[in-house]
């Protein structure tokens, strides 16, 4: 067990994946991965599209698999550990687990007439609320409502919302940037340009919201994503001993052991393409009155961009 801890940076699980086409009714109802494995996007999609893995797929590798199988392979895990693996570790920690080469292989010994054609589902418009009209000291607000509207309808980095699988994770994304923001705006510290927010807060509040970063090196990924849309981030760790940030199974910890102190922050900026510090401004006013206004319902309504708040306050 030492070894696997150490090739794959965690203990694997004793109940593992079952499979894509494993029946519901053969997964256990008190076994967290198999819980997990119910709502698992890339299983979703094998059942919709009727194949047996994503090999057979007419769209494979789609985002879901590229996503997948991030830092999975024995560069990553080499590149990890610091040091190069044995073959016989390799084969027998490692390889099991690098999921598209195996894939890769399998679709390398298929038939043409073996590929099923990808069944495209249709993606549902984003549910907006409309910018109201309000009297002229409120009419600022309108730039902010245009933001929402472009993060509400970005793509986030992915190209294949039209499969059942990525219209899944565009879903998990949209909840997971919205969330964020609202964290950022209602708790976090305007700092010049720069809105930041701390691990503790986030991990306060994040609430529900599935796809949360909980790496390092998925909270860069995911600041990469953003970036791609006009949002800037950036990850700042404190300045302590690595051993201090990193829990047991290998997750980015919230404070630091034995103190109230935050191990990260997180930071973000818009380009001006998205209105810069002064919607950043707007964004903290309207999170804070609608909190006022809607208190545990005021995050349905950032979520819809709804500014309908304005037209109370006269």
């Amino acid at each position: 067990m030492v070894d696997v801890k150490k090739y794959v940076g965690y203990s694997p699980t004793k109940n593992p994946c079952h499979g894509c086409q494993t029946p519901n009714e053969n997964l256990a109802r008190d076994v967290g991965v198999h819980n997990f494995l119910r709502g698992c996007a890339a299983r979703k999609c094998a059942f919709h599209n009727d194949v047996r893995n994503c090999a057979y797929c007419s769209r494979y590798p789609c985002d879901k698999i590229r996503v997948l199988n991030v830092s999975n392979t024995r560069e990553d895990a080499e590149k990890r550990i610091g040091e190069s693996i044995p073959d016989d570790k390799y084969l027998a920690f490692v390889r099991i687990f690098e999921g598209k080469k195996t894939l890769d292989e399998i679709r390398q010994g298929l038939r043409p007439t073996q590929i099923t054609e990808n069944r495209t589902v249709e993606r549902k418009p984003p549910k907006i609320v409309s910018f109201p009209e309000v009297e002229k000291k409120h009419v600022k607000y309108k730039s902010l409502h245009d933001t929402l509207v472009v993060l509400l309808t970005s793509e986030l980095g992915l190209s294949d919302t039209d499969t059942l699988a990525g219209s899944e994770m565009l879903k998990d994304r949209q909840a997971l940037l919205f969330r964020l923001l609202w964290i950022l705006a209602n708790y976090g510290k305007l700092d010049g340009d720069t809105l930041e927010v701390d691990a503790i807060t986030i991990n306060t509040h994040k609430k529900g919201t599935s796809g949360f970063p909980t790496h390092e090196g998925s909270w860069v990924r995911w600041l990469e994503i953003l970036s791609s849309i006009g949002v800037r981030g950036e990850l700042v760790l404190a300045s302590v001993d690595r051993s201090q940030l990193i829990s047991p199974i290998g997750w980015l910890r919230d404070r630091l052991p034995g103190t109230n102190d935050p191990a990260y922050h997180v930071r973000i900026f818009l380009d001006e393409t998205l209105g810069g510090v002064l919607v950043l401004k707007m964004l903290q006013s309207y999170t804070h009155q609608l909190e006022e206004e809607y208190g545990k319902r005021a995050f349905g309504r950032f979520k819809k961009a709804d500014m309908r708040v304005f037209q109370k306050k006269g």
